[in-house]
C-alpha cells in the first residue's frame, strides 16, 4: 500500500513495535510504530550479506516527502557500494525529531500539557531544529533563555529551560535503555548541555494567598459583568468539590458525572497522580455540587464537555480562559488579587478551619500520598469520609452565601 499522511496517522501503536514496508518503487521504504506512539521511516536493505535497517527520522518532524528523498539517497549510496549507516550526519537524530519523540511520549502517557510543551519549544528555539542533538552545547542553551528573559519573560525563561532539561535527559535515557536495542534513531548525547546553564530561582515563588471566608462569599454571590457565567460557575465547582485543580474542573467531560450513584469519576489520564498511578480518583456529588453541575449541562445539552470550547464544541474551553477571567475581575472589582490555583490552597486551609482531617482533605485533592501503607496496601476508597466532609464543607458554603 502507498503510503500516505493520513495513512500514517492513523496507525495505531500496540504493545510491541511493528514494522510496515510500503512495497512500492522505492524499495526498502518503510515506517516502525512503536508502543509510544512513535512512526520512525526507515530503508531496508543487505549489505555484506546481512540485513539492516537504515533510520529515516521520525514522522512528522520529517515529511513523508523528505523520507522519501532520504531513502532514495540512501538508496544510491548501496549502488555505488557504500553502507548509508557509515555516514555520520544522517545516523544522529536532529533536535527536531528530539523533540517529536519528547512530546509524542508526553503524549503516550497522556499528559495534556503536551500541545502547550510543543509550542514552547518550537517557538523559542527555532535555531536549533536542524542542529544534531548532539551538537547542542550551553551556549545554545543560554543564548535562547538570555532571548526570552530579554522580553521581561522571566517564568517562561524558567519553562523553557525545564522542558529543555527534559527532552535532552529523554534523549539520553533512550539512548542508553535496553528497550531501544533496535531503534532506529540515535542521539548521541555526551552529556545534557542544558544543566550548566542555572535556573532563576527568583522568578517564581511560593504561593501564599489564601482567600478569607468573607472573600469566598463575595466571589461567589458575585452576579456582575466582570466575570462571565461559566467562569463564574467554574469557580464555584472548584470550591465546592473541595479545592479541584482547575483543568480537572474546565476540562471535565459530562459521561464522569454519574448522579445515579452521586459519583464524579476522573479518568487516570484526567487528573495529575493517574498517570502514574493508573487508578480513577473518585469524589462525591453532594446536594449543591449536583445543583452547580445541573445548571451548566442545561445550558449545552448535546455537549460532550461540561465547559465546552466556543469555536469547537467538542473540546474544552481553553485552559487560560478561567485564570484570564480572574485577573480581569479582580482589577474591575478591585477585588484583593488572587488566581484560580489559590482556591485549592484556599479550601484546603477553610476546611482545615472547619476540623476536616488532613488526610481525608489530602485525599479530596488527590495528593500523592508516598508512605508505603497508601501506596502498596490500603485500597480503600475512603468514599463514605470524603463524602462525610464534603457535605460539611457544602453546608458551610451554603450557610455562608
Amino acid at each position: 500500500m502507498k503510503f500516505t499522511d493520513n495513512y500514517i496517522k492513523g496507525l495505531k501503536p500496540t504493545l510491541t513495535p511493528y514494522r510496515l514496508n510500503e512495497g512500492g518503487a522505492d524499495k526498502g521504504f518503510g515506517i516502525q510504530v512503536n508502543p509510544s506512539g512513535h512512526r520512525n521511516f526507515y530503508v531496508q536493505y543487505s549489505f555484506d550479506k546481512k540485513k539492516r535497517f537504515y533510520a529515516l527520522g521520525i514522522y512528522p518532524s520529517i515529511s513523508l516527502a523528505d523520507a522519501r528523498e532520504k531513502c532514495r539517497a540512501a538508496r544510491v549510496l548501496l549502488d555505488d557500494g557504500v553502507d548509508p549507516q557509515n555516514q555520520e550526519k544522517s545516523t544522529t537524530g536532529t533536535v527536531a525529531e528530539l523533540f517529536a519523540y519528547y512530546i509524542a511520549g508526553m503524549k503516550a502517557d497522556g499528559k495534556r500539557t503536551w500541545h502547550d510543551v510543543e509550542v514552547a519549544l518550537l517557538t523559542n528555539c527555532p535555531e536549533l531544529l536542524k542542529l544534531a542533538a548532539s551538537d547542542v552545547t550551553p551556549s545554545h542553551i543560554k543564548k535562547i533563555l538570555h532571548t526570552i528573559i530579554s522580553r521581561g519573560s522571566l517564568v517562561q525563561a524558567n519553562r523553557v529551560r525545564a522542558h529543555l532539561r527534559r527532552a535532552f535527559e529523554v534523549g539520553i535515557f533512550h539512548d542508553n535503555s535496553p528497550f531501544q536495542m533496535n531503534s532506529l534513531t540515535l542521539y548521541n548525547i555526551g552529556s545534557n548541555p542544558v544543566i550548566a546553564v542555572p535556573n532563576n530561582t527568583s522568578a517564581e515563588s511560593v504561593g501564599e494567598r489564601v482567600l478569607s471566608f468573607e472573600e469566598l462569599a463575595r466571589l461567589w454571590n458575585y452576579d456582575g459583568d466582570h466575570l462571565p457565567y461559566p467562569q463564574a460557575l467554574a469557580l464555584k465547582l472548584i470550591i465546592a468539590f473541595g479545592g479541584m485543580r482547575t483543568g480537572e474542573v474546565t476540562g471535565a467531560l459530562v459521561e464522569e458525572f454519574d448522579f445515579d450513584t452521586l459519583v464524579w469519576s476522573l479518568p487516570p489520564a484526567r487528573h495529575k497522580s493517574g498517570r502514574s498511578t493508573g487508578r480513577w480518583h473518585l469524589l462525591p456529588i453532594t446536594e449543591l455540587c449536583a445543583f452547580l453541575l445541573r445548571s451548566q449541562m442545561s445550558l449545552y445539552e448535546q455537549a460532550h464537555c461540561l465547559f465546552p470550547n466556543r469555536l469547537d464544541s467538542n473540546r474544552p474551553q481553553s485552559g487560560t480562559a478561567l485564570s484570564h477571567a480572574v485577573e480581569r475581575f479582580c482589577i474591575n472589582e478591585d477585588f484583593p488579587k488572587f488566581t484560580a490555583k489559590d482556591l485549592r490552597r484556599t479550601v484546603k486551609t477553610r476546611m482545615g478551619e472547619l476540623g476536616i482531617e488532613k488526610s481525608i482533605r489530602d485525599r479530596i485533592q488527590n495528593h500523592a500520598l508516598t508512605d508505603v501503607s497508601s501506596k502498596h496496601y490500603d485500597r480503600w476508597d475512603y468514599m463514605t469520609e470524603k463524602k462525610a466532609a464534603l457535605e460539611i464543607w457544602c453546608d458551610c458554603l451554603s450557610d455562608l452565601t
